[in-house]
C-alpha cells in the first residue's frame, strides 16, 4: 500500500478568528477531497480544540521541539492562507513564520506559501529576511495582486501565482439551520437584513459614533434590521455591544454566540448587504453574492476589493458620517447589479481557490517521485 503524503500547515490557527478558522477549513476540506491518501497536521494556539474541530493532528506552535518533530516528520509545509508576512501587528509573528519556513528548508522539505496576502513589511531585517527565505521556498501563490507587487518591491525573484483565498471553496450551512440560529438569537426576519462587522481599532470612539449614526440613518431610510457580526470572537464582540447601545435602536442586534464558519457565511448570506472591516466578512459577502462596503484599514482590504472590482470603501483614517451614508445609498440602490456581477465572479474565483490545492498536490507529485 502507498505510504500516506504528510501535509504539515503553519499559519494563525487557534485563536477563534473565524477568517483564519475559514481558511484552515477550506485548505483541509479541498486536500482531504482531492487526494486521499494524505495525512494532515497543523500548528495551532489550541491544539486540543483544533483536533476536535478539524479531525486532524495539531500541534502546539509554540513548543518548539514538537515544531521542528512535526516539520521533520511532513512532506510539505503549507505556510498560509492569510496575512502571515507583514510586520505591523508586530515583528514578532513575522520572524515566527519565516522560521518554520526556514527550518523546513534546512531539513530539506517542501514548502509552499499558500494564497497568502504579503506585507507591508517595513522594518529592513524583516524585508531581508522574507526575500531570502521566499527565494527558496517551492512555490508561492498570493491571494491578490498589491500582495505580488509587495514581493516585486522586495526583490523576490521566485513566481509568484496570482489564485484566490482558499475561503471561496466552502459552502454555508442550510438554510434550516440558519434560521434556527437567526430564531435562538431572537433576530427578527420580517424585515431586510444589513449586516455589519467591525474590529476595535485607535480613535475607536470615532468609529463608534459614526457607525452608529449610520444605523440611524439606515434605520429611517430602509427599515431595515441591522444584525452586528463579530469575527474574532470574543474581540469584536465588546465594540458591537458598544455600538450598538450608542444606536439606542431596538432594529439592532449583535450575534451573542460564537458560530462555525459555514453558520457565519450562511447568516451573510441573507444579507442585502454589510459594512465591514474585517477581511474575511468581506470574503464571505463574496462568496455569497452579498454586495459589501468595505472600511478599509489594511492595504488587504483594498487589495481584496480591487480582486473583486468593487469600488465602495472608506478609509478608516479619514472615515466621515456623510461618505459613509453615501456609499450606503449607492450600495443600497445598486445592490441587485453588484449580486449579478459577483456571482459572475465567483466562479472564477473558486476554481483560482482551486487551484492552490492541486499545486499543492503536484508538489507532493513530484517529491515523490523524486525520493521514492
Amino acid at each position: 500500500m502507498e505510504n500516506k503524503r504528510k501535509v504539515l500547515i503553519s499559519g494563525y490557527y487557534g485563536f477563534n478568528n473565524s477568517g483564519d478558522d475559514a481558511i484552515l477549513k477550506a485548505i483541509v476540506n479541498d486536500l482531504k477531497r482531492l487526494d486521499k491518501n494524505i495525512e494532515i497536521s497543523v500548528l495551532s494556539g489550541t491544539p486540543e480544540a483544533t483536533e476536535k474541530i478539524y479531525k486532524i493532528k495539531a500541534i502546539n506552535r509554540i513548543n518548539f521541539f514538537k515544531v521542528v518533530k512535526a516539520i521533520n516528520e511532513a512532506d510539505l509545509l503549507i505556510s498560509g492562507g492569510g496575512s502571515l508576512l507583514q510586520d505591523v501587528t508586530s515583528t514578532r509573528s513575522i520572524l515566527y513564520y519565516l522560521a518554520v519556513m526556514a527550518i523546513a528548508k534546512i531539513l530539506r522539505k517542501s514548502v509552499m506559501v499558500y494564497a497568502n496576502g504579503i506585507g507591508p513589511i517595513n522594518k529592513k531585517i524583516n524585508r531581508f529576511l522574507t526575500r531570502v527565505i521566499l527565494n527558496n521556498v517551492d512555490l508561492i501563490t498570493l491571494r491578490d495582486y498589491n500582495s505580488k507587487k509587495t514581493l516585486e518591491d522586495l526583490n523576490v525573484k521566485k513566481k509568484c501565482l496570482v489564485t484566490s483565498d482558499p475561503v471561496f471553496t466552502l459552502i454555508p450551512s442550510e438554510d434550516k439551520r440558519i434560521n434556527d440560529i437567526l430564531e435562538s438569537e431572537k433576530i427578527p426576519t420580517d424585515k431586510k437584513l444589513i449586516g455589519i462587522s467591525i474590529r476595535d481599532w485607535e480613535n475607536s470612539e470615532n468609529l463608534k459614533r459614526i457607525v452608529a449614526e449610520t444605523i440611524h440613518f439606515i434605520k429611517n431610510k430602509y427599515d431595515a434590521n441591522i444584525i452586528f457580526i463579530p469575527m474574532h470572537y470574543p474581540e469584536d464582540l465588546k465594540i458591537s455591544n458598544d455600538i450598538a447601545k450608542m444606536a439606542k435602536n431596538n432594529s439592532c442586534y449583535v450575534l451573542k454566540n460564537n458560530y462555525s464558519v459555514e453558520d457565519i457565511m450562511g447568516i451573510v448570506s441573507k444579507l442585502e448587504f454589510i459594512i465591514a472591516m474585517r477581511l474575511h466578512s468581506l470574503i464571505y459577502a463574496a462568496t455569497q453574492s452579498v454586495p459589501m462596503i468595505g472600511i478599509t484599514y489594511d492595504p488587504k482590504i483594498d487589495g481584496f476589493l480591487d480582486l473583486i472590482e468593487l469600488e465602495y470603501r472608506c478609509d478608516i483614517n479619514t472615515l466621515e458620517l456623510e461618505d459613509l451614508c453615501d456609499k450606503v445609498e449607492k450600495v443600497w440602490n445598486n445592490r441587485e447589479v453588484i449580486k449579478e456581477n459577483l456571482y459572475k465572479l465567483n466562479e472564477n474565483l473558486k476554481d483560482k481557490a482551486l487551484d492552490n490545492v492541486m499545486l499543492a498536490l503536484d508538489i507532493l507529485k513530484i517529491r515523490r517521485e523524486k525520493y521514492e
